[in-house]
């Protein structure tokens, strides 16, 4: 499938207003030559495979955006492969999918691109399939120098496994990605038990998420006030009966619902009732992404430590969101790609955002960021470099509490795939 899209003038949602010094939409041999190359880690080349990255555009640099020349998606039904362009979004492939009755771990929003996939791809699916680097079939697209790569998982030789697992989990500094193969699944019913919940409540449900089922996962909102989502996927009798069991456990929470849906794509996991979208649709945000194990004896003192974030925020655009990994997320070997944390149970986003072209909330609101992530450090310790922040004073350090004993790896594999530093810096 081929898409015929207007030309896409502005990168996307978080980047509107950046006077970027060119702006190109396919990769040509002279994107690799000189006049692209600098030693200076403030001057490199954007990428834009989606829509909410912040770093996709800066002032003075140039973006290449993907989605306009390597949008194409291709499904294989016999292999129960799907083929996406490097310029595809969540919810185009998505929507596809769901024409075929198929389905993928996407995450909780629908605008990011091969980003989502590339830097790990955590899904309320995940516990059952995998985070979405793990379902990664091929890999086509361009190192740094120049190099044309086509790869693919059951033939790489010995020179490739390196390059294959970096490639999961820490793409972006090594290569422009404009093709995928993707393994999808059979869809399958699926039941969202939802609704606001006080703090105490929280508490409970976190402690009785900690034992869920592989089918099951927990989502959280906290921004007023706080929204849940228990997701569960009703694949066969067992999973009927396993949430079933749990909905009983459930019932003394009399402000949550049940609502079933046909498939995964129907789901819309940010509700009317806390405005997210509406607060901010005319804003700028940055977010950084926390991961950590289970928080067992320590949920009432993790409850109180949110309590108070929440009550610094800067403003009401701000929140701290969280999904939970475990399940399949935890069978994977952790040299298998660039994402070790394998043992991780939950991940928690701080989403920090101010009204663009204002510089003092901005000011501001990062600084409630950083104060908020070492409030969490002490049960979060580890980062999901789901957003590349070389702009901010934080990249050094998200850098390598993500990738920790394999960064020496990494900068191993930026010195022969990117050697110019034409893609964004370590």
């Amino acid at each position: 499938m081929k898409k015929n899209n207007n030309l896409l003038e502005v990168p996307n949602i978080n980047s509107s207003d950046a006077q970027v010094k060119k702006l190109i939409y396919k990769i040509e041999d002279d994107l690799f030559n000189s006049k692209y190359k600098s030693s200076s880690k403030s001057n490199y080349l954007c990428i834009c495979s989606g829509g909410t990255t912040s770093s996709c555009a800066r002032n003075g640099l140039i973006t290449l955006d993907l989605r306009k020349e390597y949008n194409q998606i291709h499904l294989e039904k016999e292999k129960n492969l799907i083929k996406i362009g490097g310029g595809v979004i969540m919810r185009d492939l998505m929507n596809y999918l769901e024409k075929h009755n198929k389905t993928f771990p996407t995450g909780l929003s629908k605008l990011p691109g091969a980003g989502y996939i590339l830097t790990g791809g955590i899904s309320p699916m995940s516990r059952r399939y995998g985070l979405a680097i793990d379902n990664i079939e091929s890999i086509k697209g361009y190192l740094g120098n120049g190099n044309f790569i086509s790869l693919e998982q059951n033939s790489l030789d010995s020179a490739q496994k390196l390059l294959w697992e970096g490639l999961k989990g820490a793409a972006p500094f090594l290569a422009i990605i404009t093709e995928i193969g993707l393994k999808t699944f059979q869809s399958h019913p699926i039941q969202i038990i939802e609704g606001f919940v006080d703090d105490n409540e929280l508490s409970k449900i976190i402690n009785l998420a900690e034992g869920f089922p592989e089918n099951l996962s927990l989502q959280w909102i906290y921004a007023e006030d706080i929204y849940i989502y228990i997701f569960s996927e009703i694949k066969n009798d067992s999973d009927n009966k396993i949430t079933k069991s749990y909905l009983e456990k459930l019932e003394k929470f009399t402000s949550l619902k049940i609502k079933s849906y046909e498939n995964y794509n129907q789901i819309d996991f940010f509700p009317k009732e806390l405005d997210l979208f509406e607060l901010n649709k005319n804003n700028h945000s940055e977010v950084i992404s926390l991961l950590g194990g289970d928080l067992k004896d320590h949920i009432q003192i993790f409850i109180k430590c949110m309590k108070e974030i929440i009550k610094d925020k800067p403003n009401k655009s701000c929140y701290v969101a969280t999904q939970q990994l475990g399940g399949k997320t935890k069978d994977f070997d952790h040299k298998s790609s660039f994402f070790i944390h394998r043992a991780s149970t939950w991940k928690p986003w701080i989403y920090a955002a101010w009204k663009k072209d204002d510089l003092k909330e901005k000011e501001i609101v990062l600084k409630w960021m950083n104060e908020s992530w070492k409030k969490l450090k002490i049960f979060f310790p580890k980062i999901h470099l789901a957003q590349i922040h070389n702009h901010l004073n934080s990249h050094e350090e998200e850098v390598y509490l993500s990738f920790g004993e394999r960064l020496g790896e990494l900068k191993t594999l930026k010195n022969i795939c990117d050697p110019e530093s034409i893609l964004p810096p370590l």
